[in-house]
This record gives structure tokens, sequence and C-alpha cells, in this order.
């Protein structure tokens, strides 16, 4: 796994879970990838259990079965076979009005499992250690893309250099590529953080996963094993400041207050997480010889926990176009194969950010009208069999155009 080649098929650059997937899929095909990051990327050992988690769709999971990944991760994964919605105050509680989505309801399930990051990292890292594609190009910077030939050029720091046919930008939603790519990006801060933990708790949750609405921001609850589950929890800034600085005692009192007894008592485990959240947007995936996914291409808020499966579709897509272009013959890296990719991700991505901030802004209110319409269309929501099956699917991923990974 030396760095001692020079040309490759695709250079992925940022090797987070997207940027691992990316060339696990282009190898998978056929491709021959460099995976370059600042950082150590094959970690020798397993990390411990910090509460980080990512609810992974049923066409992700299938994804994930067709690159050989899910066998291994489906060990420690747990399937969410329900979804309870309800919304409220600190000072009320829970309204009378909520949304049950049951995994008997769809033929495609479970809807979802919960897979926890770090077994999820140790999987990757074990496929691309053994891939003879892969060529892993881990403490190194990228100082300059030039165009050379027809092809890219990567200058990295110590006088390095290697050549592509196509970059790929995976280096996270502050994409330091994408901007030397003069590729711009539009969207705006939200004025919410969201704090991420995980928690033990006495009974068992029954596979199934809560999202409560608060004004200050939705509580989602996500169950793992053993009785443990993960905790996405949105405040507003001043408030997220001041839990995030709590004792590990204050920080349970303030999220009991939220979570309430259904689950019995509960202990703090693993690490505490706090971030600013935005939505980010770049206004183009592609240039000659150049793509973007995942969160270099959008960054939504977290209330739909669709960042990680809205990535992976960029990935299936991508590879899709760039495999079906080179088997016909074509330039597989040129911008007329890589429109193709945009025009399939672009629309339904921003779809996906637009409808999670009008979400996030309707539940985040104080507003007593919007309360009782909220109350009200809820109601109405949990009786209609047709509109949760459609909700479910979207859930599961199944909505669209399926890559050919997804299927």
């Amino acid at each position: 796994m030396g760095y001692m080649k020079k040309k490759f098929d695709i250079v992925v650059v940022g090797a987070g879970i997207n940027g691992q997937v990316m060339s696990l899929a282009a190898a998978h095909h056929g491709f021959s990838v460099a995976l370059i990051d600042q950082k150590k990327i094959i970690e020798d050992t397993l990390r411990k259990f910090d509460g980080r988690a990512y609810a992974v769709a049923f066409s992700s999971v299938q994804m994930l079965k067709n690159l050989d990944l899910w066998d291994k991760v489906s060990k420690t994964a747990q399937p969410v076979l329900n979804i309870k919605v309800s919304h409220g105050t600190l000072e009320r509680g829970p309204y009378s009005s909520s949304i049950t989505f049951k995994n008997a309801d769809i033929e495609e399930s479970p809807m979802a499992h919960m897979v926890e990051d770090r077994y999820l990292r140790q999987c990757l890292n074990s496929k691309i250690n053994k891939n003879n594609l892969v060529d892993v190009i881990e403490q190194k910077e990228v100082s300059q893309i030039i165009d050379y030939h027809n092809k890219k050029q990567l200058m990295l720091n110590e006088n390095s250099k290697i050549q592509t046919s196509l970059v790929v930008a995976s280096d996270g939603i502050k994409s330091s590529i994408t901007k030397a790519m003069n590729i711009k990006k539009m969207g705006w801060k939200y004025k919410q953080s969201g704090l991420v933990c995980a928690v033990r708790h006495e009974y068992s949750s029954n596979n199934t996963a809560f999202q409560y609405f608060l004004p200050e921001g939705p509580l989602a609850i996500l169950p793992l094993q053993n009785k443990i589950a993960s905790i996405v929890w949105t405040e507003n800034i001043q408030n997220a400041s001041t839990i995030a600085k709590m004792s590990n005692d204050e920080y349970l009192e303030a999220l009991h207050k939220r979570f309430g007894d259904f689950l019995g008592q509960l202990k703090l485990t693993g690490q505490r997480f706090s971030f600013p959240l935005n939505l980010s947007i770049a206004e183009k995936y592609v240039t000659n010889n150049f793509a973007v996914i995942g969160d270099a291409a959008h960054g939504y808020h977290p209330i739909a926990g669709q960042g990680l499966n809205a990535g992976l579709r960029d990935i299936a897509a991508l590879v899709d176009v760039i495999t079906s272009a080179r088997d016909r013959g074509e330039d597989f890296s040129s911008l007329n194969v890589l429109n193709q990719y945009q025009k399939w991700r672009r629309f339904d991505n921003q779809t996906l950010g637009f409808a999670t901030d009008n979400f996030n802004k309707m539940f985040s209110s104080y507003n007593p009208l919007l309360s009782s319409i909220r109350n009200l269309g809820m109601k109405i929501f949990d009786k209609s069999d047709y509109a949760k099956r459609v909700f479910m699917n979207q859930a599961a991923g199944l909505n669209g155009d399926l890559p050919t990974l997804m299927r």
C-alpha cells in the first residue's frame, strides 16, 4: 500500500467515510484509486465507544452489501423497526398528537439500521488495506491542482506529485479542494448547535427511534445495541454553549428534562460533542476532470438524519455514470459525462436541504398558532397509511432513480 505509483484513474481527496466508500466503490468497478488525506487513514485498533452513530437507510445497506461491507458491519448494527415522532415544550411536556411509523407497513425492511461510527470505519479500513486497486496516501496535503494534458496533476507537500483522470473531493463541509476549484457554496448558518452524546437506559427501546420536536430544536433518540441510545440534540446557540460546559451530572439533568422517563434511568456513556449547524449547498458539483461528493457538496440540518445516506447516493450515482461511460469507450472524466452525475444528484440534494430547513423552521417555533396547526397536522398524518408509506420509503432511500449499487 505504499505510494510509489504516480498515475491513477481516480484520486479521492478526503478519507472520511464517504471518501473511503468512494474509493472502494470505484475499485469495485475496476478503477485504480489513490486515497489522500492530511491525517492518518488506516487505524490499527478499534476506537473506543464515543456515541457517534449513523442511521443507514435500506438502500444504503444494499450498497454496503454490494461492496461486500455489510456482513461485518451488520454484526454490530441495530435495526430500526419503528419511528415515533412527537412534539411539545419543556414547560407543558408532549402534546397529545404523535406519529408512529411501523416497519411492517413497507416491504423493504428494516427501513434503516443504526451503525456505530467506529465499527463502520474499522470495516472500511480493513477493506481498503486489502484492496490492490486502492493506494493510500496519508498525512499528505494537496497544495495545488493543475490541468495537465486533459488530466489533473496534484502537487503534494514534500514536492511529490501524482496524475489522474478524475479528482473527487470528499474533504468535508469546509472542503479546501472545492474552494481551490472555485466552486462556490450557498447556504446559511442556523442559530442552533448540535449536541451529540450516548446514554445507557434501563428499559428496552424495542428497536424504536424517537424524534421529539421542541421549540429550541429537535431531540433524536436512536437505538444502539445493549440498551444504549445515540442522542442528537439541537438547541439554540446560547443554550447549547451553556449545556456543553456543564458537568456530566448537570448535562444529564438537562437532557432528562427533555428526554423524560419512558426508557427508565439514564447514564451517560462515551463522549460529548457539540458543533454549529449550517445549510451548505455547492452551486455546482463538477468541472473538467473534477467532481464533489458528500459533505463537500452539501451539508444539512441533522433533523432528518440523511447526511450520510445522501453522500452514499452521490457515490453510487457518480460510479454509475463514470463506469457506463468507460464501458462505452468514452472519456469518463469529461465534463459531458460528469454533468450527468450533477443532473442526477444536485436537484435531489437541494430539495432535501430546503425540506430539512423548512421542517426545522416549522417545528422550532414558539408560535402558539403554529403549535395548534402542527398538532392537528400530525393527528391527520398519523391516520393516513398512504402518507406514512411515502415517508417510510423516503426514509429507506427508495424514492427516485436508484443507482445500480443501491439495488
